[in-house]
């Protein structure tokens, strides 16, 4: 199995709280999970320019590359999406903004439209009360590198 590049953001506002993306499996729309901004790498993007062009595209949200907090981790995912088993090899950054989410101003792609369901804000509280599948499960940890803009001299490694 060729293993996918990608990269994430955790996206925090002036208020430390955290965007997720509900998100559902197409063929098993049962099967949801909350889960940071982000997608798969284009050929010849470093992790941080993939990281910012996920963010414009699926928040509206822009930033330049080098404004991202990171690298702060890194993840080797082995998952099943729409009966395919995919390998995915993550970056996580940060990014913080006092900008409204435009989710008019996405540009999501025809998957993206049928599995994306919602986006929320979620405070530190709230991610330790729900039960909720949320990824990545080291999350509370990367909200919190990022709240202060420490990051690691090597990323972290995250399940």
């Amino acid at each position: 199995m060729k293993p996918r590049k990608a990269s994430r953001v955790v996206l925090l506002n002036e208020r430390d709280e955290v965007l997720l993306i509900r998100a559902q499996d197409l063929l098993t729309p049962s099967h949801q999970w909350w889960m940071t901004c982000g997608g798969g790498s284009e050929m010849g993007e470093s992790p941080a320019q993939t990281a910012a062009r996920e963010l414009a595209e699926e928040t509206g949200i822009e930033c330049e590359p080098g404004d991202l907090i990171g690298p702060l981790a890194i993840r080797d995912e082995v998952f099943r999406f729409t009966e395919k088993e995919m390998r995915q090899l993550e970056t996580y950054f940060a990014y913080r903004t006092s900008e409204d989410v435009e989710l008019e101003d996405a540009v999501w792609t025809d998957i993206e439209k049928r599995s994306l369901l919602e986006f929320r804000w979620w405070s530190r509280e709230e991610l330790l009360e729900t039960t909720e599948t949320i990824y990545p499960k080291n999350l509370l940890s990367l909200m919190e590198l990022a709240s202060r803009g420490a990051v690691p001299d090597v990323p972290l490694v995250i399940d």
